[in-house]
């Protein structure tokens, strides 16, 4: 049964429940894997390029190499900024499918399916692409002509007046715009995805200006939605997270009263290749970062052996790790639609769930045909 739609927070309360649907949670994963398989790709092209010994770097890091202080060539430099770019954008596509999922939803959709949201991410790419890229765009341009008007205080006597006269005007107003366009940017990576799954016509224009409409015209109301929907996530996760633990320990559990030891030892090889230790298993174990409440599968790692079907069961327990991540950022993701039709419906009294769906249409259905007297 579909969820009315109130247009206030109550909408938004319901994200971790609307969240934790297979298909989203399945969406966002798919999305993620293929963020960090991206962002490795270019992280060991530019240690390539930067001349590093690939060989030496995968035996310590393996896949997981997140170290910025390595990179100190221009080249790798940019390769590295590149790989980052295509990650985030991977990310926001997987936010955007399930954005899509919760704005078909309100549209009274209930059978948009993992692959039209999957394909309608891929479809929208450059939008959000090119969203994003315009604020950059026109963020670098400003800072050409500040620049620009740098070498001007550069000529003897005059410049230093130049810079003094216009500091306040136009120098401090515009720089202050800036550092505005510059929060909204930040701040797009989760906004964005969702203001574009609304978007019929997938125009780059329409969705920066609700992106900057919503910050600017509701920012106390959007804040508030995105910090309940950022704790929400957190602990929400940290449950998930927990049934996860438990249903891996009950099925090495029950498979090894058949099999015996070597179920967990397999389990024991393959944790043993990933990082637990890391400071993202210790913040996703545990219920918020900095409070030591959680569980841990160190112990677990114990045991394990060096066996190639050890790095294929690392693979899979990874899937899983990254379903917990994954959920988490489908609640934010949620809350992000519904918060934004909420927010649409407030400031530009603009009904999303009047409209049709982009992907159902009602079957045609004939008219009655009246009886004909004889």
């Amino acid at each position: 049964m579909l969820q009315p739609t109130r247009f206030n927070f109550i909408d938004v309360l319901w994200a971790p429940y609307n969240a934790l649907s297979a298909k989203k949670i399945t969406a966002m994963t798919i999305f993620l894997l293929q963020a960090l398989a991206v962002y490795n790709l270019f992280v060991y092209i530019a240690l390539a390029v930067q001349g590093e010994s690939l060989a030496y770097i995968f035996s310590v890091h393996g896949f997981f190499y997140f170290s910025l202080t390595a990179f100190t060539t221009a080249p790798a430099l940019a390769v590295f900024a590149v790989g980052v770019a295509a990650a985030l954008l991977l990310v926001m596509l997987g936010l955007f499918a399930v954005s899509a999922m919760e704005i078909e939803e309100v549209r009274g959709n209930r059978f948009f399916s993992l692959e039209q949201a999957i394909k309608f991410a891929y479809r929208r790419a450059g939008q959000i692409f090119l969203s994003e890229f315009s604020i950059v765009l026109f963020l670098a341009f400003v800072v050409l002509l500040f620049f620009l008007f740098g070498l001007l205080t550069r000529i003897p006597f005059l410049g230093e007046w130049l810079l003094t006269i216009l500091f306040v005007l136009p120098s401090f107003v515009v720089a202050f715009l800036v550092v505005m366009i510059f929060g909204i940017l930040v701040v797009s990576f989760v906004l964005l995805p969702a203001v574009a799954s609304a978007e019929r016509q997938g125009e780059t224009f329409a969705s920066i200006l609700e992106t900057f409409s919503t910050v600017i015209r509701q920012p106390v109301r959007w804040l508030s939605y995105t910090f309940y929907a950022v704790i929400a996530a957190k602990f929400c996760g940290f449950v998930y997270a927990y049934f996860c633990y438990r249903a891996v320990q009950f099925s090495v559990w029950a498979t090894g009263l058949g099999g015996g030891e070597k179920i967990r030892q397999t389990v024991a090889s393959g944790l043993s290749h990933l990082p637990y230790r890391s400071d993202v298993a210790d913040a996703t174990l545990n219920v918020f970062p900095g409070i030591d409440w959680g569980f841990s599968v160190v112990r677990w790692a114990r045991g394990g052996g060096d066996d190639a079907v050890g790095y294929l069961m690392a693979v899979m327990l990874f899937v899983i790790f990254a379903s917990i991540i994954g959920y988490m950022l489908a609640v934010v993701a949620s809350a992000q639609a519904r918060g934004f039709v909420a927010i649409r419906y407030i400031k530009d009294n603009y009904n999303i769930s009047e409209e049709d769906s982009l992907f159902f249409v009602d079957e045609h259905v004939n008219p009655p045909i009246e009886d004909e007297e004889g």
